[in-house]
Formats: C-alpha cells, structure tokens, sequence
C-alpha cells in the first residue's frame, strides 16, 4: 500500500479536495432535501463493491486501474464527510455535488494513465536489479501493473518468485509458461543490440591492433642506405678511404598522429607509438582520451522526466546501452548518476524523487552488465538547477539525470 501511495498519492490529495469542495458547495440549505442517500446510490455502492473485488482477482494493469478508481472516490468520500462532519449536513440538490463526482471521473482516468505508468515502470526497473542480484536474467520476466509474470523455466523459479514476491510493491507473482508477445519481443531486441554492441567493439579492437602491427612492420622494414663516412683525423684519413658505412636512412617526417574522435565501437585507449613522435608524459591529473571521449558521450543526449515520475523511455535506454558498451573499453572509469528534480514540492520530496530518478538509471545499467563498482548515484533535489524559473518549460528542463565519468 505505501508504494501505491507514493505513485498515487498526489492524485488522491486532489480527490480529497475536489470531495471537500463539493461538500462545501453542497451545504443544506432551507428547503434542501434532507436525504443523503438516493435510490441509484445503491448501484453506485455496489458498482465500488464490485470494483474492489475486481481489483483483487483481476490480473495486471486492470487490477491497478481498479484499485486506482476504488481509492480515488472513496478519498472522494471522505472529503465530503469531513465537511460534512466540520460544517453540519449537506445536501445533493446542488449543482456542487454533480461538478464534483463528474470532475473526479476526469481525475481518476487523468491519475490511471500517469501515475499507473510510472509506478510500473519503476517497479520494473527495481524489479530487474533484484533478479539481477539474485543471479537470475533481469531480462527473463514481466511487471504488469503491480503483477509480476515469471516463466515457469526460469533458473530458480521458486526461489526467485518467492523473493519477488516479499518485495515491496508487487501485489503477486505469477507463474506463466512464457513472456507475452511483446516482452519477449522487448527482450530479444535488448539482447540483440548488447550482442552486436559487443561484436562491433571486438571488430573495431581488432582492426585498430591491426593496423598497429603493420606500422609497425613497415617501420622495422625501412631500407638502410650507404654513406662515406669523413674522416675524424689525419692519422685515420687513409684508414677510411674508400670505406663506407652503413647507417639509417633518415626517417621522413611522419605528420603527428591525428587527435583520438570517439566513434564507437573504435576504442582509443590503445596506448600512443612509442619513439620521438610520442608525445610527453602527462600529469597524471589530465584527463585520457578515453574519458574525454567517454565524458562527450555521457553529455550528448538529455535524459528528462515526467513530473513525479522516475520511468525510462526506450531513447534513453539505448543511449544507455550505447553508453555502457562503450564504458567496457574504459577500464579506469566510472559513472556518477546524478539526479535533480524541478522546483515543485517539499525539500524532502524533491530530494527523495531526485534520488529515485538516479537509481534508476544506476540500476538499469546494472541490468545491462556494468559492474556495481563503477557506479555511484546521488540526488540532489533541486539544489542545481540548469535553467532557472519556475515555468514549465523551466520546471522540464531540470527533471533530468546527468551522467558524470570519474
């Protein structure tokens, strides 16, 4: 219950005052029907009933959406009752009464088709971390509203159902024989371009060591020319007369190697040739190519978010992909997941939705294979804003997640 609040939360707020206006608007006045009830309420009662009972036997996002629907008029309720309760009885003769129900049918579809969203989405992504720490596939299941559909060959089935089941959130788990049509779409796809990442990576370092080698070898295969070597002094001038000397061709003037350009899946962190074309050591606070170039990529796309929500979509998630594709072939480096939120809400709030939103970044690339020791996430609510004020525009631009390479 407390992780559907945290999603729903906001709505059910406004059904309350949305119900504490339509009890204020409805207050009884002389020659008001004194009746509360009326006859069609008993189809409204048992319409909730049935909503409720549906809510626990229905299966996945319609189960949520019920639950959403039952919680939103019963809060509805509730904030009638409480004027009710405050400013003496009131009445359904007025208009108030039916603006109010109407405008809570607005908010409960409004609250199904974004707070239901997000709440899945994120429950899937803290889903996948835990299979993934539990040594299962983080791929290899499906959430759908609160549900969890696991397929009965899954490594570990039991023990893992089991842990899926205790975590919070999910409201079951279910054991199916495979993953709907389009998970397993989703999941062959994710696979596919982790593979062919992968692959184009290793034709890349191949190719790079390649042409390493045979510069190397037409280095080493230089010809070597004749020259007469002067005499020193007058006592060796008949000595040296007529002999000659081998020596080394002049190397020609090699332009310098061009600058490294991050072109993934090309590695540059290949160490630089050796020789009088090197260049001078470093301090060993610059930064390498490969985190320069790491950094660029890390920068080149915006990873934005809704408001109140901490759910990827499918650009980000393969600009991540690409992004930890090419972490592989920085081995010196690491990511810091930095989230912000915009300017609405508490302190706490902020801050608390600024580190759900980098966790959840973090988490998905621990999906996706990076190591655990080199992330690092952090929110800090929206103590840096990128743009500052308080319109929507302003409020969009700072709900992100910047990625920052150390």
């Amino acid at each position: 219950m407390t992780y559907f609040l945290s999603f729903y939360g906001l709505w059910l707020a406004v059904a309350f005052l949305v119900g504490a206006l339509s009890g204020f608007g409805s207050l009884r006045r002389e020659g008001d029907n004194p009746a509360l009830l009326r006859p069609g309420d008993f189809f409204l009662a048992l319409a909730l009933c049935l909503a409720a009972i549906l809510g626990k036997a229905a299966l996945g996002r319609f189960a949520l959406y019920l639950e959403g629907v039952f919680a939103l008029y019963a809060v509805f309720l509730a904030g009638v009752g409480a004027v009710a309760f405050w400013a003496g009885p009131v009445s359904r003769d007025h208009a108030a009464w039916r603006i109010g129900a109407g405008a809570i049918a607005i908010v409960a579809v409004i609250a199904n088709s974004e707070a239901a969203k997000s709440l899945e989405d994120a429950l899937e992504h803290r889903l996948g971390s835990l299979v993934q720490r539990e040594g299962g596939d983080p791929l290899n299941f499906e959430v759908s509203g609160r549900d969890v559909f696991l397929p009965a060959d899954a490594p570990g089935h039991r023990a893992l159902a089991q842990r899926l089941a205790s975590a919070s959130g999910v409201r079951v788990v279910w054991r199916v024989d495979s993953l709907s049509p389009p998970a397993a779409t989703q999941r062959e796809e994710a696979l596919a371009a982790a593979s062919a990442e992968q692959a184009a990576h290793r034709a890349a370092e191949a190719t790079w060591t390649q042409r390493e080698r045979e510069r190397v070898a037409a280095v080493a295969a230089r010809p070597r020319v004749a020259e007469t070597a002067p005499p020193a002094t007058k006592k060796g001038r008949k000595a040296t007369e007529g002999r000659s000397v081998e020596r080394p061709a002049p190397a020609a003037m090699e332009p310098p190697p061009a600058a490294l350009v991050w072109n993934a899946p090309m590695d540059p962190t290949l160490p630089a040739p050796e020789g009088p074309s090197a260049p001078p050591a470093v301090a060993e606070t610059a930064v390498s190519p490969c985190r320069a170039a790491l950094g660029a990529l890390a920068s080149s796309e915006k990873i934005r978010f809704s408001a109140k929500s901490v759910a990827l979509g499918s650009g980000t998630e393969r600009f991540l992909l690409r992004l930890a594709g090419s972490l592989k072939h920085c081995p010196d480096a690491s990511i810091e997941v930095r989230g912000h939120a915009d300017s609405q809400g508490s302190a706490d709030d902020k801050r608390d939705l600024s580190q759900r939103r980098a966790r959840a970044v973090a988490d998905y690339l621990r999906r996706i294979g990076v190591a655990r020791e080199k992330l690092t996430s952090a929110g800090v609510g929206d103590e840096q804003p990128l743009v500052a004020g308080d319109d929507p525009a302003s409020r969009a631009e700072n709900r992100r997640v910047e990625l920052l390479v150390r």
